[in-house]
């Protein structure tokens, strides 16, 4: 199983230790990671996660939120899921596609994705706009 996660977007931060964790806890060997940056599209650590999963492989993630800006962006990356026979695990909704009906538990959980998505987007804009906290300019000072 591979992780895949984001990471704040403040320069020292590289992996973010209680993500990192709970996707090693949940079986994965390896992880590969992005820095959230709004509406990003580019995300080349989430290309080189597909890159090394073959037909019938898990992709985890933390929550929906760790590869998407939007429905619309999160349906795109579940058609090449789909295509690839790559199957995806959320830790959070609880999302598992291997399993049955796993489906349409992805499907509920869209709908409340699409909810929650403006509020992550504004801290995440919010982190990007103030800038590191002022313990962490001091560190890297």
């Amino acid at each position: 199983m591979v992780g895949y996660l984001r990471v704040p977007p403040v320069r020292g931060v590289v992996i973010d230790g209680p993500q990192s964790q709970r996707l090693f806890e949940a079986g994965c060997d390896q992880l590969f990671h992005d820095r959230c940056y709004g509406l990003a599209v580019h995300k080349p650590g989430l290309d080189s996660a597909l890159a090394v999963l073959k037909p019938g492989d898990v992709l985890a993630v933390i929550n929906l939120h760790a590869f998407a800006a939007h429905l619309v962006d999160l349906l795109e990356v579940l058609a090449r899921f789909e295509a690839a026979g790559i199957h995806l695990l959320t830790l959070t909704e609880g999302i598992d596609t291997r399993a049955p009906g796993g489906f349409f538990t992805a499907c509920a959980q869209l709908a409340k994705f699409h909810d929650q998505r403006r509020m992550v987007r504004t801290a995440e804009e919010k982190i990007v706009r103030d800038g590191p906290r002022r313990e962490e300019a001091a560190v890297e000072e």
